[in-house]
């Protein structure tokens, strides 16, 4: 098993969070699970948000991952 470490994740809303993880994209997924929900948009979906104005994004890979 990876060594383990204690990560502090910081939520929207200003909550703290400590999460055990072995990397911190581990502890992030983990806070996110929890915060966010994550599902494909249906054609009703589309058409609601778009007319809300709200605005298609694209995925931008995270920046390199910490070695340490």
């Amino acid at each position: 098993m990876a060594t383990q470490r204690i990560y502090i994740v910081g939520t929207p809303t200003g909550e703290t969070r400590l999460v055990r993880a072995s990397v911190k994209q581990q502890a992030l997924s983990h806070v996110a699970n929890s915060t966010f929900t994550v599902q494909v948009a249906s054609q009703d979906d589309l058409v609601q948000a778009v007319s809300k104005g709200v605005t298609v994004e694209n995925y931008k890979a995270p920046e390199q991952v910490d070695l340490i």
